[in-house]
């Protein structure tokens, strides 16, 4: 049987709902009181589920962590995976970016003295580290990518450029290539993130890797 939602479980629902949606469309700097008159809502009911802004964007984070887990769960990386099945998964994770680009433009602004901002920050790094890790030596397993790669110097090398790829390309959308559509642009960057496995390809990866089809 279904869980009913309680009434304050509703509204609180509601507001991240349409904080995504005014802080997608408006901007991350809005505060809460100016967000609160872009949904017709007081300003006191909101700091009633959500203290501060930050603690608005924590909530906003752990919708998207959450819908980023559903994805992810449904592409193990097992036996059959390769380059044309990561790029699908890679592409829905960035369809899910897209989504909560908000959430990610806050975190890139956010200061150090956010406390609350860096323990949820530090929560789904270490989790995604631990994933990206999975995916090297299961690449490296099925033959794809060369051992090199599980080297912990090359590996931090890798990490390094994987992750500011897949973290900031949201970033350098906003700045350089906002008046583009998403839809066009996606292609672009799918295949730069793709850029950072290249020079740990095998014969056999290569051959993969050249018949990905980016969309």
């Amino acid at each position: 049987m279904e869980k009913k939602l309680t009434k304050g479980i509703k509204t609180r629902e509601l507001i991240l709902d349409k904080a995504r949606e005014v802080f997608n469309e408006e901007g991350i700097f809005l505060t809460i009181n100016e967000f609160s008159r872009k949904i017709g809502m007081t300003s006191g009911r909101i700091t009633n589920h959500f203290p501060t802004k930050e603690h608005l964007f924590v909530g906003l984070s752990e919708q998207y962590e959450a819908e980023m887990a559903e994805v992810t769960a449904a592409h193990q990386y097992g036996p059959d995976l390769t380059f044309g099945k990561l790029a699908a998964l890679f592409s829905k994770v960035m369809d899910v970016q897209y989504k909560h680009r908000s959430v990610i433009l806050f975190f890139s602004v956010m200061h150090q003295s956010q406390s609350v901002m860096l323990e949820q920050l530090l929560k789904t790094w270490l989790n995604r580290q631990a994933r990206l890790e999975r995916l090297a030596n299961t690449l490296v397993s099925l033959g794809l990518l060369n051992e090199s790669i599980l080297k912990p110097e090359e590996f931090a090398v890798f990490r390094f450029q994987y992750v500011n790829l897949f973290t900031t390309w949201m970033i350098s959308y906003s700045l350089y290539d906002a008046k583009k559509s998403f839809k066009s642009i996606k292609p672009i960057y799918l295949k730069g993130i793709f850029r950072a496995f290249e020079d740990y390809l095998t014969e056999k990866g290569r051959m993969q890797f050249d018949s990905i089809e980016y969309k």
